[in-house]
């Protein structure tokens, strides 16, 4: 049986290697050409480029598959598992201790990259605790959980009937994610804000602990200390 080298390429076009088409027995000259193949050789392929069939042609294009790149931020390392650009914000550059990037290079600057971690870590941990109290919190105040969001207009909403002394129909989600107004009575409603009230404090109060412990590795010029201070979202 006649065979012939066809070049592979996987899901994304990108050239793999060569394998062998077999030809046709009932047609002489018609090549059985695997999935994924192609019959035209790809061009020499220079370092850290990769070929791409793109349907009709082949192009070569950046490639960084299995090299390891490090983060201009927080120069954590990072593989790369498929061919295309650097990703944004990651060098080949390996840092050294206490090194930050500076200008297109790492250089030795340890108190501007404490400043840089403690300042980005202070956001992350405000920005997560926003986002846990504004994502909303169950309550029993009915007699059964209910799911109640507490976006600022929510709160302002609860807060307004609370003050007016009024109950009435307020929006709250089932367990099984059915959300409707149910009728709440005022007590009902004063429940679910004393509720979210100790919901919010107690997310409040995590993240003061964790700006205390960010400002005691900055204070003692810690950054393993500063990496390692992360919310962790609790559960509903």
């Amino acid at each position: 049986m006649k065979t012939k080298t066809v070049y592979q390429t996987d899901h994304l076009g990108i050239y793999t290697g060569t394998t062998v088409a077999d030809e046709s027995p009932l047609e002489p000259g018609v090549w059985l050409i695997p999935g994924g193949c192609v019959e035209v050789a790809p061009p020499p392929v220079p370092d850290k480029k990769a070929a791409l069939w793109d349907g009709r042609k082949w192009q070569l294009v950046d490639s960084y598959q299995g090299l390891t790149v490090y983060s201009t931020t927080t120069r954590e390392p990072l593989v790369i598992e498929r061919a295309g650009s650097l990703p944004e914000g990651y060098t080949l550059a390996v840092p050294g201790p206490g090194q930050v990037w500076s200008n297109g290079r790492w250089i030795d600057d340890m108190p501007t990259v404490l400043e840089l971690r403690y300042s980005a870590q202070l956001a992350a941990v405000n920005k997560a605790c926003l986002q846990e109290i504004t994502g909303g919190f169950w309550s029993a105040a009915l007699g059964e959980r209910f799911f109640y969001d507490a976006w600022v207009e929510d709160q302002l909403n609860l807060t307004g009937l609370i003050l007016r002394g009024l109950g009435g129909g307020y929006a709250c989600r089932d367990q099984s994610g059915v959300t409707d107004l149910r009728e709440h009575t005022h007590e009902q409603l004063l429940q679910v804000s004393n509720e979210f009230t100790e919901f919010k404090l107690q997310r409040l109060r995590k993240a003061n602990d964790l700006k205390q412990a960010l400002a005691a590795a900055r204070a003692s010029a810690d950054l393993d200390a500063i990496n390692a201070v992360a919310w962790e979202s609790a559960a509903l």
